[in-house]
């Protein structure tokens, strides 16, 4: 189910007062224009938009990632 864009703006407010400014894969210190959610669990495989769910990443991490499922990707930097 795809998200409306002030959700989505909503949500990574909310992500970056939790977790900061950083992708949860690579630890790099993201330029706004490089956030985008992460979907732990890829809603192509049954992942939901809950918080609970969601991280951030920059474009490049979250592109390489694709829709691929990573039981151990619940740590975060």
């Amino acid at each position: 189910m795809s998200m409306s864009r002030l959700k989505r703006q909503k949500i990574k407010q909310c992500l970056k007062l939790r977790y900061g400014n950083h992708c949860c894969w690579c630890n790099k210190n993201m330029k706004r224009t490089e956030v985008t959610i992460e979907h732990m669990i890829p809603g192509s495989l049954g992942g939901s938009n809950k918080q609970a769910n969601l991280k951030l990443a920059c474009w490049s991490c979250n592109n390489k990632r694709g829709n691929k499922y990573d039981p151990h990707a619940f740590t975060y930097y």
